[in-house]
């Protein structure tokens, strides 16, 4: 049995309000103090491994997280959705979440089930994997893989609007015991429950 984090990266600066998907934003000092707190929590978690999408407010999550105990690898199946939307400006809300994916491939972007496929081809890949481990992601990613393993099928988006409430905050983590094909859904924590 083995313990397995799915890590959203903490805040990052957005000064221009757009929407950051892949660029190099970086975290704020707001997404530092958070990533510190989770420094804090996972000491004692025997974390063996640690995974990271190469996006840059992930990598500094994960470094801070890490403290230099764990080598962190990073893995292209975990990076942010490409957004066809990637460095646009942002007024008022973001879309709904299915609003925002019905298109995307029209305009060169990913499809959700793009990203799920790629999400579930890596967590698959860690099968048999015993060990205790952080996987530092985006939101839209993060949720696809959180859909496939408590069972909601993404290529119906109206199926996957129904986990819009679930939807991960910036430096919270779900928790999932099991090995191999069996994983239970411990919780969600948050800023606030650290």
């Amino acid at each position: 049995m083995s313990t397995r984090y799915l890590l959203r990266h903490c805040q990052y600066a957005n000064p221009r309000n757009i929407i950051v998907g892949r660029l190099p934003v970086v975290l704020s000092e707001e997404g530092e103090a958070e990533a510190a707190k989770l420094r804090q929590y996972f000491a004692d978690k025997n974390i063996a491994q640690m995974y990271s999408s190469a996006v840059e407010r992930c990598k500094q999550t994960a470094t801070i997280v890490a403290d230099g105990r764990l080598e962190l690898q990073h893995d292209q199946r975990i990076l942010e959705g490409f957004s066809a939307y990637q460095g646009f400006g942002i007024s008022g809300e973001r879309p709904p979440w299915h609003d925002f994916y019905s298109h995307q491939s029209l305009l060169g972007g990913e499809k959700a089930s793009d990203v799920q496929k790629r999400m579930v081809d890596f967590w698959q890949s860690l099968s048999g994997n015993t060990d205790n481990l952080i996987i530092c992601s985006h939101g839209d990613p993060l949720y696809m893989l959180y859909a496939h393993l408590v069972g909601v099928d993404v290529s119906s988006l109206q199926q996957a609007v129904s986990l819009e409430a679930d939807y991960i905050p910036k430096g919270a983590f779900w928790q999932f015991e099991g090995q191999n094909d069996d994983w239970k859904l411990i919780g969600l924590v948050t800023q606030q429950d650290l």
